[in-house]
């Protein structure tokens, strides 16, 4: 390639056969109906058993209003119940909508009101009330055993599922994606990472149920592997999710680099059971988890990039390959270039914005049409605009190099600032608001100017109406908020937040614990009564405090990190030396 020749580069072409993920999960199953397919709960499921009970699903489905081509929202716990849910969605024809059921219900009612779904099925009690079908967690196969277990008869929709994600308007927005994307995907991983005469491997799905990311371990499943579903208590813990992979004997982990980073802390790759292959995506690798990677014997580490616009992933890269970070190359039937402000195809080499175009393209947005003719720009071939800015390299490798707006990846989510800004400006009392991503580890702060009420009731109104991830780490109340010269708000004059510390002399098991807070949240200062949550701690970094202290000699876990919280009360299990010093390393 010379560096006049513009960016583009192409993917490996490939035939897509006119089928669904479903039909590639029914063939399997017809292959192999004893094989186990997934293990929930410690329970063995084969391919013939949850096929018949996918298909007693979609016939209650159907039963209740679900016709081929409408949504079905699935508020699912962490269960075989989920699986079943999208497998019984894709059987009746219908496309499948995950929800969290623990989202707040403001957010909650607001996906509703946007996907205007024909059912919602759950099987959370507290969503009774919003739901049409429940299926309980005593006696729900006594409900489906009644129903015929034969195939559905279902017409070819072409619309697989919608994903909702972060919207810089206030309110979400629902990216649809078809089979046909699906299909595409599931055809990479086959040729990519499934390996000849190796036989069946042992896949964690430890990803969250609503990520577009958890197609990629349910599509192992389709392909003849067997899926473990990793609990929510296990997942949320890296010492629980290590002892699971090896109890298990899992080969393939995928997960979001913060959390590869802190399960290998935990000892993920110590011992002779450990997994072969470990994917990862969702927010940018740092360059010491690639090089650690990098260097790992027997261990396949592969970087995946891709926008939900895109199905799941669109650029795969072998760490092994890159001595940096690096998005690699795109996958089968896709090509990518990069682009200047007027869409013009740059030189190799120069930066500019992404473009993805091919097969991987999800099919828009539900019920917006003006986004998706902004988003999906049609110049000889429909297109994506991803707002990545990124190089094309000589080799033909992707170099990812940030964003071309406020968008930012947090513990995998992406994240629009804006929405959470007009989140915080409906609330009463607050008067202005600002909220930026801030830290090498990016996480929300807000900047506010409030009437009468007070940083602890904005925080308890933001809970109502924001999942978790979107809530600002930090929220700084301002007298009033620093003006430019054109009398907008100045955003580059907000100083970063330094949290107000009593001056207070800390004894040395709380220096201990205190230095690993700082670490761990890069911030300057913490005194005794400091909360780590209040400082804006969250539970991929509340893991990762407990494997600090561990390794600094103190026997915490993530429970007590969650339930002590505080430097003090931390500082409790400190071992202590005959002459009473803390002992540590």
């Amino acid at each position: 390639m010379s560096g006049s020749a513009p960016s583009v580069v192409r993917g490996v072409p490939r035939r897509l056969p006119h089928v669904t993920w479903c039909d590639l999960f029914e063939s399997q199953a017809l292959r192999s109906p004893a094989r186990i397919c997934l293990v929930a709960d410690e329970v063995a499921w084969t391919f013939h058993d949850l096929d018949l009970w996918g298909n007693r699903l979609a016939r209650l489905l159907r039963d209740a209003g679900a016709a081929p081509g409408t949504v079905v929202a699935c508020a699912m716990t962490r269960s075989v119940r989920a699986v079943l849910g999208m497998l019984a969605t894709a059987k009746a024809g219908a496309v499948h909508l995950p929800i969290d059921p623990s989202l707040p219900a403001a957010r909650l009612d607001a996906i509703l009101a946007d996907a205007r779904p024909s059912l919602v099925l759950t099987d959370a009690p507290g969503l009774a009330d919003r739901a049409d079908l429940l299926l309980s967690d005593e006696d729900w196969t006594t409900e489906l055993a009644r129903q015929d277990g034969r195939p559905v008869p279902r017409a070819g929709a072409a619309e697989s599922y919608v994903i909702y994600t972060s919207g810089s308007t206030g309110l979400p927005k629902g990216v649809v994606v078809g089979h046909r994307s699906l299909v595409n995907l599931y055809g990479e991983l086959a040729s990519r990472f499934f390996p000849a005469g190796r036989g069946p491997q042992r896949v964690a799905h430890g990803l969250p149920l609503v990520f577009d990311a958890s197609w990629n371990p349910l599509l192992w499943m389709v392909g003849g592997h067997e899926l473990h579903l990793v609990p929510d208590p296990v997942r949320a813990d890296p010492g629980s999710y290590v002892d699971f992979v090896r109890e298990h004997r899992l080969s393939v982990v995928e997960a979001v680099p913060a959390q590869m980073t802190a399960l290998l802390q935990a000892g993920l790759l110590d011992g002779r059971s450990r997994p072969r292959t470990l994917l990862m995506g969702g927010e940018a690798i740092g360059r010491d988890l690639w090089s650690h990677l990098r260097g790992a014997p027997e261990v396949t580490a592969v970087n995946l990039y891709g926008p939900t616009e895109c199905t799941v992933f669109t650029t795969a890269c072998r760490l092994g390959d890159r001595a940096t970070p690096s998005i690699g190359q795109p996958i089968g039937n896709t090509a990518a270039r990069i682009v200047d402000e007027d869409l013009r195809p740059v030189p190799i080499g120069a930066p500019g914005e992404l473009l993805i175009s091919g097969s991987s393209l999800a099919l828009g947005y539900l019920g917006r049409p003006e986004l998706t003719a902004d988003r999906f720009v049609t110049a000889g071939e429909r297109r994506y605009r991803t707002g990545d800015r990124c190089r094309l390299l000589p080799d033909g490798h992707l170099e990812w190099l940030g964003r071309l707006d406020d968008q930012v990846k947090i513990r995998g989510h992406r994240v629009e600032p804006g929405e959470v800004e007009q989140a915080l400006l409906a609330l009463p009392g607050v008067r202005q608001a600002v909220v930026r991503a801030e830290g090498t580890e990016p996480r929300l702060v807000a900047y506010v100017v409030l009437g009468d009420d007070t940083v602890g009731q904005v925080r308890e109104r933001l809970r109502t109406v924001l999942p978790s991830y979107l809530l600002p780490s930090a929220v700084i109340p301002l007298e009033t908020m620093p003006l430019g010269s054109t009398g907008k708000i100045d955003r580059t004059a907000l100083a970063p937040p330094v949290p107000a510390v009593r001056v207070s002399v800390l004894t040395p098991t709380q220096e201990l614990v205190a230095s690993a807070f700082r670490v761990q949240l890069e911030i300057p200062a913490v005194d005794a009564d400091s909360d780590f949550f209040d400082l804006g701690g969250h539970s991929l970094s509340a893991a990762a405090l407990a494997v600090r202290l561990r390794a600094l000699g103190v026997p915490c876990s993530l429970r007590d990190v969650l339930l002590r919280r505080t430097v003090a009360r931390l500082a409790e299990l400190v071992p202590i030396t005959a002459k009473g010093a803390a002992r540590h390393a």
